[in-house]
Parts: C-alpha cells; structure tokens; sequence
C-alpha cells in the first residue's frame, strides 16, 4: 500500500487526511505543535469552502460550531467618508480557528498514524509522497524548491473579546484610514458569542503588549468602537504576526513532494480566503489521489495552481489599497469586485475511485 506523509496537522493537513482513503493508503501526519493556537480567533469559511468541506460530510458540523456573516462594511477613512458595502448576502461563515481544528481532527481516521515532532531534514522524510502543509515557512519548500516567503512589512495584530461587538451580529466592519485597518466583528467561541477584531499597519513585529500599547496609541481618534475595543483588549487574547507572502511557485510538484496550503500561496488576510483556498486544496488533493493513485498529484497541480495563486494576488492587491494613505470610491470599487470574485472559481471534482488507474 503507498505510504503518504503529511508534514504539518493545520487546516490543510488535516483535510487531506480526513479526505485521503484509509483503504488506500497508509497515512501520516507529524505536527511539531499540535495544541498551537490558544487565542480563538475566527477564519471566514467562504461558500466554494463550505462546498469542499460539504464534499467530505463536515459543512453542517461547521454550521453548529460557526457564525453566518452576510455583510461587510468598509468605512473608508476616519473622517467617515460614506460607508461601503463590499460584500452583502455572501452567507460566509465564521469558526474559531480551535473549533474549525478539532472538527477536521474528528473527521480524520483512525488508521492515520499522528506524530508530534520538529522536522529539519525533509528529505529524511519516508512516504511515497510527502505533502508540505506546514505554512508560510514551509520547510519542505525551503529544502526542495529553494524559495522563501517575503515579508510584506506588514503586521497583523488580532484578538477576541468574551462580549459581542456593538450593533448588527452579521455584520463584519472594517475601518480604513492613515495607512491603518481596523475590523471588528462576532465570534463564537467556546464560552458564547464574543467579538473577533484585528489591525494591520506597515510596522515591526512586536510582543503583544508592546503591539496593544502601539495600537491604542495609532487609533486614539479611530471611531468610538475601535476605541472601545482596544480599550478592552489584553496581552491573553491578543496574537502577533508578521504578513508572509509567497511567491508564485514554478510548480506545485517537485518529485515526490506537493505543496498545499500556506506551502503553496501564502497571502495577506485582505479577502479572508487564507484557510478556505487551504481546504480546497486538501479536498482536491484527497480526491485525485482517491479517484487516480499517486498520479492524482498532477491532476491536483493542474486544478489548484491558478486558483490559488489568483488569490493570492487579488489579496496582496487589496491589502494594497486597504493600507493607502488615501482611500476613495475606486479603490473600494476595486476591494468589492476583489473580495466577489473567484467565490465559485475554486470547485473542482474528479473522477469517482472506481474509475482510478494505477500508477505506473
């Protein structure tokens, strides 16, 4: 039976080894930290993701787990210019990223093997395929493609509150302005709906207390909600990172290995499609290789690497805009048409397993 292995247990690597068949393969997955994470922050899980998770038994679950967002609304300066609708009835759902986790941790079979471990060396890694799903820094496309993410030179801070945002629940807001974001809206968490919120600013990483201090610093004349919120934020709830890009990669398949995920496109969290191009990824992936053996790995490189890269770009173009010094209907215009398009782009089946052929 091949053996494949899976290097990284985040969003990817679990839906690739919750949709890969037990029957089929013998599967691994080594996770360096696997209980990383201890602020629930929320992903936005777009329809075309919603799908592929649907394609594995799990869009209900998430629906129990998450919070339907139908709006979002840019302000586009803080001296309140007109308020935009950029995205209305889009029905994107938001989970915390521990509850989108464990629910793709509960999907995966019990026959795939789990190993909690730091890798250096990836060619020391045994598997017929070896899958690199471990994020921006991908360590298996350092080794094996030779290529690094750049730093974008943009941080995000973001952080969660126990009490719900002010005004309408289903509504996401950002405002822009200075240079600066700022959004706010729901979140449920473990404990009841609370508030989900992040900044971005072209500036040094930094501690979160170092980052909390800065932001109610930067937003002392932001609206009244910013205000509020960072007022009530703290160092526990709140999480730093810099923005990593990739670059376009020549392919996603380099002989045994195959990117996915973060590995394959990582991209500014402008559109929020980070983690919904990551499961479509896996499902697509687990697909082709349950419906073709290993020679699935090139129908997946085939589907997955414009779409992903795609996004990719429109993302890096709307943190582009979202960051400039003078935001007018235009740019938002742009932000709009960014943030509808590619939303069905990304669905792709393949062949049932009864039709596969071995590889040669």
């Amino acid at each position: 039976m091949p053996t494949i292995t899976i290097l990284g247990g985040g969003v990817a690597g679990l839906a690739l080894a919750a949709t890969l068949d037990p029957a089929m393969y013998d599967v691994r997955v080594i996770e360096r930290n696997p209980h990383g994470g201890k602020v629930p922050t929320a992903f936005g899980i777009w329809p075309f993701a919603l799908d592929a998770l649907d394609r594995i038994g799990l869009a209900d679950p998430l629906r129990t787990r998450g919070w339907r967002l139908t709006t979002g609304v840019v302000t586009a300066d803080v001296a309140r210019r007109p308020v935009a609708v950029v995205k209305r009835d889009a029905s994107t759902w938001l989970v915390t990223r521990p509850g989108l986790l464990q629910l793709l941790e509960q999907a995966v079979p019990d026959a795939v093997v789990r190993e909690c471990r730091h890798v250096d060396d990836v060619a020391s890694l045994e598997g017929d395929l070896v899958v690199a799903a471990d994020g921006a820094r991908s360590v298996v496309r350092r080794q094996v493609w030779g290529e690094e993410p750049r730093d974008s030179g943009v941080v995000a801070v973001r952080g969660v509150l126990p009490e719900p945002p002010e005004g309408p629940l289903d509504r996401m807001q950002e405002f822009w302005g200075d240079g600066m974001l700022f959004g706010i809206g729901p979140n449920l968490m473990a404990d009841g709906l609370g508030t989900n919120w992040y900044a971005s600013a072209r500036r040094p990483e930094g501690s979160p207390g170092e980052l909390l201090a800065w932001a109610r610093s930067a937003y002392a004349q932001w609206p009244e909600a910013v205000r509020a919120t960072l007022a009530a934020a703290t160092e526990e709830r709140t999480v730093v990172n810099s923005i990593l890009e990739s670059r376009r990669p020549r392919r996603l398949v380099e002989g045994r290995y195959v990117l996915v995920g973060d590995a394959a496109h990582a991209m500014t969290p402008n559109l929020g499609r980070g983690a919904c191009e990551a499961l479509v990824d896996a499902v697509v992936l687990g697909e082709a290789l349950n419906a073709r053996g290993l020679a699935g790995v090139e129908h997946y490189a085939a589907e997955r690497r414009a779409p992903g890269q795609r996004t990719r770009v429109a993302a890096g173009l709307a943190m582009h805009l979202a960051l400039s010094r003078r935001v007018g209907p235009a740019a938002l215009r742009v932000v709009a048409a960014l943030s509808k398009g590619g939303e069905a782009s990304t669905e792709h089946r393949v062949a049932p397993v009864e039709e596969r052929h071995d590889t040669p």
